[in-house]
């Protein structure tokens, strides 16, 4: 019974510790994105990250309220990327703007191979990299401004994908270089 109970503790304490590493990493992640968007016009926002849209979403609003940004929200039902059903100027007339400006960041996911090599082995292994893509459109033309990319790899992220250590082209030929040496060692020596 009690070990059981401090079996749930141990693990309660491990989805505590990854969240509080997740919103670390998220206002990281903000604190770099922020630095490309200017506060000029209104701006919504609107995130395709995931399993980081939560957490993106607080840390991004955050920054961008500090930068002095006039954030607008949408309605749940309502999006930009429907924008036959939900016509831009209907949502801006709505806030009584005329311009706005729309931010989109979406993630994606790259996989970056690193290889470690030694004299006679190497082995590789995959490391995920959390590329963000920022987009930023005038509304209600939908015309493009600006397109930013940042990347991020969390420290200590590793894929389970370690490859099991390789031996180079060359290695059979000194290892029967090796034995043939012994051989002929062995037969010589009397």
């Amino acid at each position: 019974m009690k070990k059981g109970i401090l079996l749930c503790l141990l693990i309660l304490l491990a989805v505590v510790l990854s969240a509080e590493a997740r919103q670390e990493a998220a206002a990281e992640i903000a604190e770099h994105i922020a630095e490309y968007i200017e506060a000029d016009l209104p701006i919504f926002l609107e995130l395709r990250c995931g399993e980081w849209t939560p957490a993106l979403a607080n840390s991004l609003s955050e920054r961008l309220l500090a930068k002095g940004a006039d954030l607008r929200e949408l309605p749940k039902a309502q999006g930009f990327h429907d924008s036959e059903q939900y016509p831009e100027s209907d949502v801006l007339q709505n806030y009584g703007i005329k311009e706005a400006k729309l931010v989109q960041v979406e993630l994606n996911l790259i996989w970056k191979t690193v290889e470690h090599k030694s004299f006679f082995s190497y082995r590789t292994e995959r490391l995920p990299v959390y590329s963000f893509a920022v987009k930023q459109l005038l509304l209600p033309q939908r015309k493009l401004i600006q397109v930013n990319t940042y990347d991020y790899s969390l420290s200590g992220s590793k894929d389970s994908s370690i490859s099991a250590p390789r031996l180079r082209w060359f290695e059979p030929l000194i290892a029967g270089a090796a034995l043939a040496s012994i051989v002929f060692l062995l037969w010589t020596i009397e």
